[in-house]
């Protein structure tokens, strides 16, 4: 038998506004606008995301219908309504403990947006505590809903709009968030945005990996204190894991291979717009010829991967020729966790696009010899920091090297 439910609301005069019910959902606004129309598109996405969550992936519902209420979603018009004007878009928790849903007009009606807000109102009753709204899990809680969004709304120009973040700092661990910062970090766009942009390391593992998407989900309902990202490690497994991630780094480099262009173009604009120039580092280094290097290479202190990160050493102008190239890592991180690296080449040229792996000798060194066959190729190398460790900012350092052939 289908529950009834009833109608509560610590918001706006009642004598003032409209609803409608429809689910679990009732919509609310002033009476001066008209949304009856709106409401059709909000039920309809809302609706559905709220069976894929409960039948496909293992999620749960809001405790409002659980304690005989509508899950309230208000469309709001700023100054121009009587409801709190710092409402912004995006989830809240009432005076009766229950959540509400706050959609401003102008993406009220947005499929991306009701596709990730709508996600988030399924993780409100997330019971493992390794998956909180804070720290270093902090991260998971916007990559996945724009994950959600992006299953939905693959080849959305707009999708993927964030990912120009991972490319301009790689270093910076994947669960880079608002409020786990190293010290010096800066806090602009493309360090606080970074999270949601993750939504491309999920979309890589369920898309092109074949993961299952229930893996992405299902954690935070398995009252687990791990968090997510040791929760992938365990579930999909250490060797597996960290040859996803290197290879996710390596079509990073030269183009996001598993984007559409008008995706990549469309990130690429968005650096361009908003972006601080100051904070782009998509390479550690950048060399005009190979054989101009005689040493092994480090990176900046600086810009040393972190955990579950990397970096991007880019060789310029490669004549034809076989090239040697190796890694020795540190044993220890820059906070005493053991480190363990993962490699790869990328040679980018007019006629081939090559992704090479390196075969790691132990788990902090490894070689490899790749040939150009075109005239002023682009060798990239990409140096994966995979730690069995899954927190804080400390770093891993290495040395690289390469050697020139014939």
């Amino acid at each position: 038998m289908k529950q009834k439910l009833s109608l509560q609301s610590e918001f706006g005069d009642r004598s003032k506004l409209k609803f409608v019910t429809d689910d679990i959902f009732a919509i609310w606004w002033e009476e001066k606008f008209d949304h009856h129309t709106d409401t059709e598109i909000i039920f309809k996405h809302l609706k559905a995301v709220r069976q894929d969550c409960l039948h496909n992936l293992g999620m749960e519902d809001p405790p409002n219908p659980k304690a005989g209420f509508f899950y309230n979603v208000y469309i709001h018009h700023g100054e121009e309504d009587d409801f709190p004007s710092e409402w912004g878009n995006g989830q809240g928790t009432d005076k009766y403990r229950l959540p509400f849903l706050t959609l401003p007009v102008g993406v009220h009606t947005s499929e991306s947006n009701l596709y990730h807000e709508g996600f988030h109102i399924f993780q409100y009753q997330a019971n493992s505590p390794g998956f909180a709204y804070q720290g270093d899990s902090q991260w998971y809680i916007e990559a996945s809903a724009q994950w959600y969004m992006c299953q939905n709304k693959p080849e959305g120009i707009n999708t993927f709009v964030e990912a120009g973040a991972i490319l301009a700092n790689p270093h910076l661990s994947l669960w880079h968030s608002f409020s786990n910062q190293a010290e010096n970090d800066p806090t602009d766009w493309l360090y606080q945005v970074r999270q949601y942009g993750m939504h491309t390391y999920l979309h890589y593992l369920t898309q092109v990996k074949n993961v299952s998407p229930d893996l992405i989900t299902k954690g935070f309902y398995q009252g687990i204190d791990i968090s997510p990202q040791e929760y992938h490690y365990r579930e999909i497994g250490a060797d597996c894991l960290r040859k996803y991630f290197a290879d996710w780094a390596a079509q990073n480099t030269v183009g996001l291979d598993y984007l559409s262009k008008e995706q990549i173009d469309r990130a690429e604009l968005e650096i361009q717009n908003v972006a601080d120039s100051t904070n782009l580092h998509p390479y550690v280094c950048s060399f005009d010829n190979p054989d101009q290097i005689k040493n092994w290479i480090s990176p900046p202190e600086s810009m040393k991967p972190r955990g579950w990160s990397y970096n991007v050493i880019r060789f310029k102008n490669c004549p034809v020729g076989n090239y040697k190239i190796e890694i020795k890592g540190d044993l220890l991180g820059s906070e005493g966790a053991n480190s363990h690296f993962e490699g790869r080449i990328v040679i980018n040229s007019k006629t081939q696009k090559e992704y090479k792996g390196i075969e790691m000798i132990d788990s902090i060194s490894g070689y490899t010899t790749v040939r150009t066959i075109d005239q002023d190729s682009e060798l990239f190398l990409v140096v994966v920091s995979v730690p069995e460790h899954f927190g804080g900012t400390q770093s891993y350092g290495y040395k690289a090297k390469i050697e020139v052939g014939s």
